[in-house]
């Protein structure tokens, strides 16, 4: 189970995520993700990881995917600051 809460500020789009990003849930984030892309073209996309409890390897790639598009992953505890780091050092790498 996967919970998103999407928000807007004048400074960022937020998308909150609790639960696990696993299975089906990772389509609905992606679903989510560009419809709140989309609707704030002008402003940077923050997705909070910091209640996600699990992330398998599609959830994964996405969030590397969001990452490489331009979003802002923030987090809190290992399980999802390791993953996070694994990501951002990826993208170093190859750009």
């Amino acid at each position: 189970m996967l919970k998103i809460t999407t928000a807007n500020s004048i400074n960022a789009a937020t998308l909150k995520l609790e639960g696990r990003l696993a299975g089906p849930w990772v389509s609905e984030l992606e679903r989510s993700w560009r419809a709140v892309k989309d609707g704030s073209r002008d402003k940077p996309v923050l997705v909070d990881l910091c209640e996600v409890a699990f992330v398998d390897a599609e959830g994964r790639k996405l969030l590397s995917r969001m990452y490489e598009q331009g979003a802002r992953l923030r987090t809190f505890g290992c399980m999802a600051k390791g993953i996070v780091d694994e990501i951002v050092q990826e993208h170093s790498r190859s750009g």
